[in-house]
């Protein structure tokens, strides 16, 4: 269903019915601050929480980026929705009834079209495993997974299936079922020959995982052959479609994201087979890329569960590089990152084999930090008996220290460096000073958001802007106090987007009802939270209000006398008479004005 016009009342229904709070803290781990939630801003890269949420005022804000707005506002940005597409979202979880609209012809094709594909990969879930639970030829695959440790209700729980042996059984299967060739192609089932009569299926003899979103829809499918003696590619993914990207997604995040969240912790793993035998042993807050490198999309996807991740890839040499790359990303993001490092270079699925769901506990809790994890691999390659050796890690470890905002995170990393290469702290501060030093302005600028985004005004100086943007966070909490704006000069007081802001205040103080976020347009709601959320409105907001007309009548009567005094330069040097009496004229009445308003000013 699409939305055309909602009335105002349903929006506010929806509004007063999905308190902001709880909508954001779905995506972002919030704790409380005084009067506001914080966490760390989904929008862009930070390390020290600068994002705020207002449960009185239902709007957020982030005073690193600028974003804010409010609950339709961050539904739009966190799932990249349309407006109409975030009401409907949040009108489903409040259990409001939205009005019909007809679809136009284009969204209408493409709504169908994605439910068609989300429908038709459903289809083949069920179908690869009835093959895997009730064919001769899935036997051996089920065999095969009950022999590594995996009960019938875990792969119910994965859907887990198998492919029918030869090469086009899935493909007859589907256009049995009326699906076109090229629908299952541009979903990446299928293959075209190269004698170019006729398709393939992509996956074939192998165990499949089917691939769901963070909603549980089936979108991609992996597959694992059993027999590694095969020298085909052990795993394989279906490729990027219409449903799926790889590097956007993470394989089980579905069922763990209820235990990520309660136990305030998230576990990465290398694989498929990971993931399903740590839900096996009772491990369920788990999850997995999907055979590519870990990406910043995975981090931040991961990251609107918990800000505690452990990561556990396999303990061989592309394992070790996922991990340092892995590492690398979640912190750069802000997270709070340890390894888990198991004995004798096990994933896993091996070791809850062999040792079972306490012991991986046990290495859970015995997970090192970061900064810990780094200088132990460092120095597994580098003799620290020697003085280049010593010098090779302290550097190769100032970048990392360098990040770390908290004083206590970097006393605390440059005191374990010390003990470990035995070396003075003095020293290793010494070298922080100098990589400081050398370290250019450019390469530093690199660490501001690239997001980041100065606040929304044309040519208004920044000092003006904040007085404007006080008096409307007056206006907002005291709206009785319009009238005394009106008589003062109303919309004149005001220059860019606070003009409009204002007018919207006016339009709905006129109609008598208490201000709402949800009453304004998603551009001013978004400006209207910045200044809700950072400026100051004063304690005797009417003497306030009235020093501020004050200061901006000042400051409009100083911009209009420099004004004047340059039309009267420009006029004396073109001999212009008569432009030179006007702008006399002019300024004299603007000395008498300004005279008035500081006579008024001093309460004369």
């Amino acid at each position: 269903m699409s939305t055309g016009f909602i009335p105002q009342e349903i929006l506010d229904e929806i509004a007063s019915k999905c308190d902001i709070v709880s909508v954001i803290g779905e995506y972002v781990p919030l704790k409380r601050k005084g009067a506001n939630y914080q966490g760390l801003c989904p929008f862009h890269t930070e390390k020290t929480p600068s994002f705020s949420v207002s449960p009185t005022k239902q709007i957020y804000h982030c005073f690193g980026c600028g974003a804010g707005g409010n609950v339709f506002k961050f539904m739009m940005e966190i799932e990249h929705l349309t407006f109409p597409e975030a009401v409907e979202k949040l009108a489903k979880r409040a259990g409001v009834t939205l009005p019909e609209k007809e679809l136009s012809k284009a969204e209408k094709q493409a709504l169908a079209r994605r439910e068609r594909f989300l429908q038709i990969n459903e289809v083949v879930a069920k179908y690869y495993q009835k093959v895997l639970l009730e064919t001769k030829s899935g036997a051996k695959y089920h065999t095969y997974l009950n022999q590594r440790g995996m009960s019938d209700d875990v792969i119910a729980k994965f859907t887990l299936g198998a492919c029918q042996p030869g090469w086009d059984g899935l493909y007859r299967f589907l256009l049995q079922r009326q699906v076109a060739p090229m629908e299952m192609e541009q979903l990446g089932l299928i293959l075209p020959r190269k004698e170019g009569n006729g398709y393939y299926d992509r996956f074939r003899e192998r165990v499949m995982f089917p691939i769901r979103n963070e909603r549980g829809q089936v979108v991609a499918f992996g597959g694992r052959i059993i027999d590694n003696n095969i020298s085909n590619q052990k795993y394989m993914n279906s490729p990027d479609t219409p449903l799926f990207n790889k590097g956007r997604l993470l394989y089980g995040l579905d069922v763990a994201k209820s235990s990520i969240r309660e136990k305030d912790q998230a576990i990465i793993v290398e694989g498929y087979m990971d993931v399903i035998a740590c839900h096996q042993y009772g491990v369920t807050n788990v999850v997995a890329p999907l055979g590519t490198a870990f990406t910043p999309e995975q981090a931040k996807l991961l990251m609107r569960n918990t800000y505690q991740i452990c990561v556990s890839f396999d303990g061989d040499t592309a394992g070790s590089k996922a991990t340092w790359r892995s590492l690398d990303i979640l912190a750069e993001l802000g997270a709070q990152v340890k390894v888990i490092t198991l004995p004798d270079g096990s994933d896993p699925d091996e070791f809850l084999k062999k040792n079972g769901s306490e012991a991986f506990q046990a290495e859970i809790s015995k997970s090192q930090e970061l900064i810990v994890y780094k200088i132990g691999r460092l120095m597994e390659n580098t003799n620290t008996d020697e003085i280049a050796g010593k010098m090779q890690i302290v550097k190769a470890m100032l970048g990392d220290i360098m990040k770390m905002n908290s004083p206590v995170a970097r006393e605390s990393a440059v005191n374990i460096i010390s003990q470990k290469l035995q070396l003075t702290e003095n020293a290793i501060y010494s070298e922080l000073k100098n990589y400081n030093r050398s370290s250019n302005f450019e390469e530093r600028e690199k660490n501001v958001s690239p997001n980041a985004k100065p606040p929304k005004m044309k040519n208004d100086t920044a000092a003006h802007f904040h007085q404007e943007g006080r008096i409307i966070k007056i206006l907002y909490e005291n709206p009785h106090l319009l009238p005394m704006i009106a008589e003062a000069g109303g919309e004149t007081l005001f220059t860019g987007p606070l003009k409009t802001l204002y007018q919207s205040l006016k339009r709905l103080y006129k109609k008598g009802a208490a201000f709402k976020s949800s009453d304004f347009p998603e551009d001013e709601a978004e400006i209207l939270a910045g200044i809700l959320m950072s400026e100051d409105g004063g304690s005797d907001a009417e003497k306030v209000l009235a020093d501020y007309i004050k200061y901006i009548k000042a400051e409009k009567l100083d911009h209009e006398y420099k004004v004047r005094l340059q039309e009267l330069a420009d006029a004396e040097k073109t001999g212009d008479t008569e432009k030179m009496l006007n702008a006399l004229r002019d300024l004299e009445m603007l000395r008498t004005m300004k005279k008035e308003a500081e006579i008024i000013g001093k309460g004369v």
